[in-house]
């Protein structure tokens, strides 16, 4: 893939009494049938629900259950799809199975690093949806979390036997109107080999000495967020 000048990260939260089984069934489904396609799109994946409570120490479990994760060539494709017919249509086919309207966050995406290997069907990713310390401009933010606190997240003593693929996409405005706003500011994506790599790393005195600690030098305990789930890619 071609490096993204944007990512738009869309939430969701299933309705009615599907099993988080059914749900990802249904959605797949649709995808297959009705895939989405739209100028400027270079990825874009279904990021399954998994279960288990967010890694995170700071962040707790999120109020979502799954996400579409977009990348763009730039802002303005983005927001030319969602403004457009195919995804009134994108959307509105997948409405019976969402509670509420999704969320979106969008911005530039950093992959702050990417393992050489190819990506096991056993992987899952965490997507942490962090809110910036309230003592902090959003600029002092963006640049703790990718600079300082990624360098930490990556210096572990096994880290990168476990981990597949960081990136961290700050998020300084609403991505649409179409979408709701949420109070993030900003989507990270850590993917891991599999769950045992995941609590490995999450599970390591590295974790809880360093990380963790970290945390709370530039995010809001309070309404930071994160959700567990597997990639099923769909472009």
């Amino acid at each position: 893939m071609a490096d993204a000048g944007y990512k738009l990260v869309i939430l969701v939260k299933s309705g009615g009494d599907l099993s988080p089984a059914a749900f990802t069934d249904a959605w797949a489904q649709l995808e297959r049938e009705y895939p989405a396609s739209s100028a400027g799109m270079l990825r874009y994946a279904f990021d399954a629900p998994l279960a288990g409570a967010s890694p995170i120490a700071n962040a707790p479990t999120a109020p979502f259950d799954a996400a579409v994760e977009t990348w763009w060539d730039k802002k303005n494709s983005a927001a030319d799809w969602v403004v457009s017919p195919m995804f009134d249509a994108w959307l509105q086919r997948r409405r019976e199975l969402l509670a509420a309207r999704p969320t979106g966050i969008g911005g530039i995406p950093q992959v702050i690093w990417q393992s050489d290997q190819p990506i096991p069907a056993s992987a899952v990713k965490v997507l942490i949806l962090p809110v910036a310390a309230r003592r902090l401009r959003f600029q002092e933010f963006a640049e703790h979390w990718t600079g300082e606190h990624s360098r930490l997240a990556l210096g572990g003593p096994h880290t990168k036997e476990r981990l597949l693929r960081l990136e961290d996409t700050p998020a300084p405005a609403s991505a649409t109107s179409r979408l709701a706003r949420g109070l993030y500011d900003g989507v990270g994506a850590i993917t891991f080999a599999s769950l045992d790599a995941l609590s490995a790393e999450f599970g390591s005195d590295y974790y809880r000495s360093t990380l963790a600690p970290d945390e709370l030098r530039f995010t809001n305990p309070a309404a930071s967020a994160a959700l567990l789930t597997r990639e099923i890619s769909l472009a």
